[in-house]
């Protein structure tokens, strides 16, 4: 057997061994919230559900991760740093979950988190910036990109969708590369996303809490520095904001909306998108379909842009760009009563 054909082995069966045990762990997890009453009780404003939904599926989605990636990678110092860094956002959140952080210490942990990120390599690099510029860059990227999926997650199904689609055209810029080890953690990531979506679509029977929704973007953000986009077009780092336009969006919109309310962006409202979505006329289900659609919309784009000469991808990442400013302006005249 080829080297190609192993490594593809090896991922194919770490999404199958994720999917699986995804499917048996979140029901576990799902029951052993209620016993102890780790749930999401509705207030009546942000959480509108119609009864006390579990949480720990952030933990279901780990669980299934992390075995298969034991069995089938290669460990190095990037994938031991990865792994131990997602375990401290991973307790961060389960605390977070039981018993209410403040959003300062929340960050604080995050930071270490990330300090871990880069004493074991991972860190942006672009040629064009100083090396202290690029570890600014990547505490920047990994804090927005781990509270961006968290700001998503305030709809049955929407975080862990969105999370899925990002995570198969991250896979695809890894195969694209020969990148054996980003490949088999998307495909496990993606395998466990499904398994868990199975009891998170509308109407959910369990949520990330903030353990999924945290260890999303902080896993996923620290893949996406892993990726190699400049290979062919030096402007092709942007192909990795693509891949997450959606939870970048959301973060940009959103603190746009409360900074012209004079309103902290620490603090929950209606500003959401997908909530002015449900205002408009979509049903919950529908809401995550168009914002899934969105992201592979987005992600296909920016793949695209990654291997075009740098003039023409310039182009793709535009349209882009274009296209969820006008969302944003039209999503902006759908009235909140806030």
């Amino acid at each position: 057997m080829t080297e190609s054909a192993a490594a593809w082995l090896a991922a194919g069966s770490s999404f199958l061994v994720s999917l699986l045990l995804s499917l048996y762990l979140t029901p576990i997890f799902r029951d052993a919230a209620r016993r102890f009453g780790i749930v999401d009780r509705p207030d009546g404003k942000l959480k509108t559900q119609e009864e006390a939904i579990p949480y720990l599926g952030g933990l279901a989605v780990y669980g299934a991760l992390l075995f298969p990636v034991a069995v089938f990678l290669h460990f190095s110092d990037r994938v031991m740093g990865l792994l131990l860094a997602s375990s401290i956002v991973v307790l961060l959140g389960l605390i977070d979950d039981i018993g209410r952080l403040p959003p300062r210490i929340k960050i604080l942990v995050q930071g270490i988190a990330v300090f871990l990120l880069l004493k074991s390599g991972i860190r942006v690099r672009i040629e064009a910036f100083p090396p202290l510029a690029c570890i600014a860059l990547t505490f920047l990227w990994m804090i927005v990109m781990t509270n961006g999926f968290n700001l998503i997650d305030v709809m049955d199904g929407l975080a862990s969708g969105v999370a899925a689609v990002s995570s198969v055209f991250l896979a695809a810029v890894f195969a694209l590369q020969g990148n054996g080890m980003g490949l088999i953690l998307c495909l496990s990531l993606f395998g466990a996303l499904l398994g868990f979506l199975r009891y998170n679509r509308p109407p959910a029977q369990i949520y990330l809490g903030d353990t999924g929704s945290l260890l999303l973007g902080f896993l996923l953000g620290g893949l996406a520095i892993e990726g190699d986009y400049t290979v062919k077009n030096p402007y092709g780092w942007l192909t990795a904001v693509a891949i997450f336009a959606v939870p970048l969006f959301e973060i940009a919109f959103v603190s746009w909306l409360r900074a012209r309310r004079g309103a902290s962006i620490l603090v929950g409202s209606r500003d959401h998108f997908s909530l002015r979505l449900r205002r408009w006329r979509l049903s919950r289900a529908q809401t995550v379909a168009w914002s899934c659609a969105a992201a592979a919309l987005a992600a296909a784009l920016g793949i695209v842009g990654m291997r075009l000469p740098p003039v023409p991808s310039l182009y793709a990442y535009g349209s882009i760009v274009l296209l969820f400013l006008a969302v944003a302006g039209w999503l902006k005249t759908i009235d909140m009563g806030l």
